[in-house]
């Protein structure tokens, strides 16, 4: 059992150019979640061809689990289910938590 809040990741793969961007990004988001404190719970990857069932998944999991953190590589890895900010708003109010990009667009 951990001390840390945990926290669940959501990518958008479509906005990655290769395989290994991907896993680069799982990298980068691990080490965001340790470095802030998280216990990183999942990284839900969203492909082109499922959206939106990673997205939908997430939801499921975070209100399930009660988990008030999500983060993402960048706001834009939600563009592909509507206005990025409107779906961070949404899901924040949702999870009554927050959504934190660990990058600048």
């Amino acid at each position: 059992m951990t001390d840390k809040p945990a926290a669940v990741a959501y990518v958008n793969a479509s906005l990655l150019i290769t395989g290994s961007e991907l896993e680069r990004v799982r990298m980068d988001v691990a080490r965001f979640a340790s470095d802030w404190g998280y216990a990183l719970a999942y990284i839900h990857v969203e492909d082109q061809a499922s959206t939106p069932d990673a997205f939908n998944g997430m939801v499921q999991q975070v209100t399930a689990l009660d988990i008030t953190t999500v983060l993402v590589p960048s706001l834009l890895h939600f563009a592909g289910l509507g206005s990025p900010v409107e779906v961070k708003n949404r899901l924040e109010h949702l999870i009554g938590g927050r959504v934190i990009p660990i990058t600048s667009p």
